[in-house]
């Protein structure tokens, strides 16, 4: 119907949710200036302030160009980005940023990044990755940690979040100059859980409640596969780490490079076989991870499904495309009153909730995308390119990354910014964003994600056990085991 074309319409800028991250081949080359591999000593001992040269600036003559990469970012957080350079570009004289979009994906990205990096002047100043390069870039030696410019210029690195931290730190070394930081939650409609019975205020909390939500919702007769599900190697890894399970060994790549994948135990054989069930039962709508691809969304839109888990930067493009306006019906709890909650000639009021674990909700690592500013170009281009991260650390632009751009705030004093509190309470994009600041919040620091230099090759290799398992019907423990030994495999030739 018209309305829901309509809404598919909206939907559009979403193309870049999904990426996929270029393949990597082998042991990355080392061409930067600051040494490659992990040979950082912890606690930071790895970096000085005579690594970042800041006072190179002042000693340029005229302005410096600082050329930016990025891509991969949807709406509004790319418009978000554009305006913020504009406004750095006009509070100052010493530098200027060229933000060059290399298109909808991630995976764009680091392609131009690998095609480029053995020959370091056909490289930018900085550039936007999603967080799964933070292993590759730093194996490669090519990234001047931003702990470094921030001993140079007294910044306090204790103002950046213990998740962020956490997440973006290698051996003791803090590495990108800003981090976009997110997770997955779950997105529901609360009209269809109200027409099922169920409370809509009582999200599923672990995997077993999303499977008893999905059956509930399908007997209902509401939504014919009530569970969207995007076969995503992120969430799987989410559900492992908030379980205490890692990934690859060294604790998760974080002690040292990982030599061996980890992933086949019990509580991921939970986890499949879960997710096979309820694909059996037909409460699952699976849907292959394809750059570009809006069809899980879609599938809520539709009223298919009910239910969907993705990443909570998509907040801001489901609130705009589902209502506008926060209101009472759009957020009402037990007490929908469906006809005035009808938005677009649906039945649709979106809600969000914690994202649910093996044993718990909200068990999440800090995911997302980061600024990093490379050590290949002049002396005044690095320092220029630490200007602009710490023009986007002032509390004042993180803020603006959470309000407008749909990321969780990364520097401690916007937090509880009480123009940030009254987004998350009155509009709807803050509100269906707020259980993710909630999540990431109590995140535990020792559960990060895994540190995988060769990460694009074991995420195909991770992607394609969960179709495998839920496209094709195969045995979960044959998949986890064949999965896990191929990936060993890609972690022992990259390790040669």
């Amino acid at each position: 119907m018209s309305s829901t074309r309509s809404l598919w319409l909206r939907l559009l800028p979403i193309v870049g949710a999904s990426a996929v991250l270029a393949a990597a081949c082998g042991s990355p080359p080392t061409t930067g200036d600051g040494g490659g591999g992990r040979e950082g000593a912890s606690d930071g001992g790895g970096v000085s302030a005579e690594d970042c040269p800041v006072a190179a600036l002042d000693e340029a003559d005229g302005p410096v160009e600082v050329e930016l990469w990025f891509g991969g970012l949807v709406e509004p957080a790319s418009t978000t980005l554009l305006d913020l350079v504009d406004a750095f570009n006009e509070s100052q004289d010493q530098v200027v940023v060229r933000a060059d979009n290399q298109g909808v994906a991630y995976a764009e990205v680091l392609r131009k990044y690998n095609g480029a990096a053995s020959t370091p002047a056909q490289l930018p100043d900085a550039i936007y990755l999603e967080d799964t390069a933070l292993g590759e870039m730093v194996d490669k030696g090519q990234v001047l940690p931003s702990q470094a410019c921030m001993l140079a210029d007294d910044y306090d690195l204790d103002q950046i979040t213990a998740s962020a931290r956490a997440s973006y730190e290698v051996d003791g070394v803090y590495y990108p100059g800003y981090t976009n930081v997110s997770s997955p939650i779950l997105y529901f409609n609360k009209a269809h859980f109200q027409k099922a019975d169920i409370d809509p205020s009582a999200a599923p909390l672990t995997i077993a409640e999303l499977e008893e939500t999905a059956r509930k919702l399908k007997a209902a007769g509401v939504s014919d596969k009530p569970l969207s599900f995007l076969t995503n190697e992120w969430f799987f890894n989410t559900w492992l780490a908030g379980a205490g399970v890692d990934t690859v060994d060294n604790d998760n790549g974080r002690d040292a490079p990982p030599t061996a994948a980890t992933f086949d135990t019990p509580e991921a054989v939970e986890i499949l076989e879960t997710l096979q069930r309820m694909n059996d039962e037909g409460l699952l709508n699976v849907f292959p991870v394809t750059d570009g691809s809006i069809d899980h969304y879609l599938a809520v839109i539709s009223e298919e499904s009910s239910m969907l888990i993705e990443t909570s930067t998509a907040s801001g493009t489901i609130a705009a495309a589902l209502g506008g306006e926060l209101s009472s019906e759009t957020t009402g709890q037990a007490g929908i009153d469906l006809d005035a909650a009808a938005i677009g000639g649906a039945n649709l009021v979106p809600g969000s909730a914690e994202v649910p674990g093996l044993d718990a909700p909200g068990q999440v690592y800090a995911s997302g995308g980061a600024f990093y500013m490379l050590n290949t170009g002049a002396d005044a281009e690095q320092a220029g390119a630490w200007e602009f991260m710490k023009f986007m650390l002032q509390p004042e632009n993180a803020k603006r990354w959470h309000l407008q751009g749909g990321y969780i705030p990364v520097v401690k004093e916007a937090i509880n910014d009480p123009e940030v509190l009254d987004f998350q309470r009155n509009e709807l994009d803050g509100v269906l964003l707020k259980p993710s600041v909630d999540q990431l919040g109590a995140a535990d620091p020792d559960r990060t994600g895994p540190l995988i230099g060769p990460y694009t090759d074991v995420q195909e290799v991770m992607r394609s056990m969960l179709e495998s398992v839920l496209l094709s019907g195969a045995d979960p423990a044959e998949a986890l085991a064949s999965a896990q030994a191929e990936a060993t495999e890609i972690l022992e030739n990259y390790n040669e």
